[in-house]
């Protein structure tokens, strides 16, 4: 009998994914741990999430990455800010829920694609090429203009009221 999809090489001989997370690959997922419930979100420590003025987020927001017990020498974070990501080995030999492995300084200036309103901030773990955790995310808002106080709005007033120019009626 001629079948059709006779040339359809069988289910077991067909090529692995290089990318393949420990749930794919049965041989890996006995080997790396799951490390998401010991990641803590990414931290703001000087920058309130809810607020990130225009003139911050053009001169520099540090952003602190919590250490976890899990985390080991060698393995690969990779941070997100929106779209924006940004990859780098861990270097520390120990790590504790009370350290901090890697502090980023996200400019405006120098990124790609920039964000305004609310911003997704998590980071990633890998190991050996296979991811082990995610962050919780932290979500913060980055103004595209400052917020503009009463105090702030009379000042401006006064202030163009003082220097505007009048005219010299004595002129000619």
């Amino acid at each position: 009998m001629n079948d059709k999809f006779s040339d359809t090489p069988p289910a077991n001989s067909l090529p692995e994914e290089k990318n393949a997370t420990p749930a794919q690959d049965p041989q890996t997922a006995a080997v790396l741990p799951d490390i998401s419930d010991t990641l803590k979100a990414p931290f703001l420590p000087h920058v309130n999430p809810d607020a990130i003025s225009y003139e911050q987020a053009h001169a520099g927001v540090c952003v602190h990455i919590p250490g976890s017990a899990l985390m080991s020498s060698g393995d690969e974070l990779v941070f997100y800010w929106g779209m924006n990501s940004s990859t780098t080995p861990l270097l520390i030999s120990a790590a504790t829920a009370n350290t901090t492995v890697r502090v980023l300084c996200i400019t405006y200036n120098f990124i790609e694609y920039v964000q305004y309103g609310l911003v997704d901030v998590y980071y990633e773990i890998y190991r050996d090429q296979y991811l082990i955790g995610t962050s919780p995310v932290l979500m913060v808002t980055v103004n595209r203009h400052t917020p503009v106080t009463p105090r702030q709005r009379e000042r401006k007033r006064s202030m163009t009221r003082k220097f505007s120019k009048k005219p010299d009626h004595n002129r000619f």
